[in-house]
This record gives C-alpha cells, structure tokens and sequence, in this order.
C-alpha cells in the first residue's frame, strides 16, 4: 500500500496467526481498492483440532492510514487499518455477521498485528494481537498491466489489472471473481462517461493553453 497503489485494484493475501502448533491460523484473501479505501474477499480460519476448525466468510471492509503522513514509496511513516466484517453471503445477505478483524499494518502493507472474532458452533471465539505478515507467493504488491485505456482517479472508474482478474480465474474463489465480474461490467458500462470527461478535459486544457 505504498504512494504507487493509491489509485488501482489488486489482491493480496493476508497470514494471520503464530505459526504455533495447535494455534488458529487465519488466511485472508483480499481484493483491495486503494481509490475507494475498500476490501472484499474470504476468510478461512483452521486450526488442528479435534474436531478441526474449518470456518470461512465472505468479509468485506474498509482501510485507513491511521498514524503519520500518507506513506511515501518506501510505505515508512503510516499505519494502515484494515477493518473487516464478514457471513456466508456478503454484504447484500440476509445471513448474521460471523466474522469481524482488525489490522493494524505498516504503511508497506506487509506486515502488522490482528485482532479477530468468529462464530463457531454457537459461540463467539476471540484471537488477539497475533503476527500478520502478506503473501509473497501470491503477488507482488504492486500493480499489473492495466486492462485496456482505461484509468481512475476521484472522477471515473477504478482500473482493473491483468494481474487481479488472472488471480480471480485460477484461485476457484467465487466471492473473488463475482466481485471482479462486477468491477469489470461497471468499467465497460461506464466508457461513453469516460470519453465525454476526457473531452471535456482536453477542451479545457486548450481553453487555459490559449490563454498562456
């Protein structure tokens, strides 16, 4: 989440957990939007034991930069809060709210703590301050090639990256690639309003041109 992926969409995978035997792990697979400030995706929390913990969400959030300036290239001098909620479903079902989480990262977006809770089994469970580092084997963060000529800032849509819509395809998750199919028909939809807005800008930029 450094200054070079303020503007764009791309996934990332969380690990959230000590790494202990016996310990929960928690695993996030995030679509972010860094225009937006927006996250959707699955959760999937397991643990070894008897019986084995096998919980999933679909989640859905918000990310701040909490401390400090917006972070520079290097992602020094903020914090980055992820705050997630999640059921079977996503936002537009009717089903209870099984999962909350919060994550406080460095400004790089790579590494941080987490707090989370999940109901299982008729109760509510809690795991506190625990290690939470990305996935280098998903991919980098940083974002692919854009996907046709489109782009956005406050005023249009977001841009979609090869990367995103490869991870969608072969990572089976149907959370993923309903929200990038959504993503991607709102790009298409939305092209008439991106040529008017860049006439119109290139008309104003010969308007303030003349007068120089």
């Amino acid at each position: 989440m450094s200054e070079d992926l303020r503007v764009g969409l791309f996934p990332v995978r969380y690990i959230v957990g000590t790494g202990l035997p016996g310990a929960p792990q928690l695993v996030l697979n995030l679509v972010v939007d860094t225009v937006e400030h927006s996250v959707v995706g699955a959760a999937a929390i397991s643990q070894a034991v008897s019986p084995p913990l096998n919980f999933h969400a679909d989640v859905w959030g918000t990310y701040v930069f909490r401390l400090g300036p917006p972070p520079r290239r290097d992602g020094r001098g903020a914090i980055v809060q992820i705050a997630l909620q999640g059921n079977q479903g996503g936002p537009h079902s009717n089903s209870m709210i099984t999962f909350y989480a919060d994550l406080l990262l460095k400004g790089d977006g790579k590494t941080g703590v987490a707090s989370y809770r999940y109901y299982s089994n008729g109760t509510w469970h809690e795991v506190e301050n625990v290690p939470v580092k990305a996935d280098p084997e998903l991919v980098p963060l940083e974002p692919g090639p854009v996907i046709g000529a489109s782009s956005r800032t406050a005023y249009g849509p977001v841009p979609l990256y090869g990367v995103t819509i490869q991870y969608a395809a072969v990572s089976g998750d149907l959370a993923h690639m309903k929200t990038l199919a959504t993503y991607a028909r709102q790009q298409l939809e939305s092209r008439d309003d991106i040529a008017a807005a860049l006439s119109a800008l290139k008309a104003e930029i010969a308007k303030l041109e003349s007068r120089q």
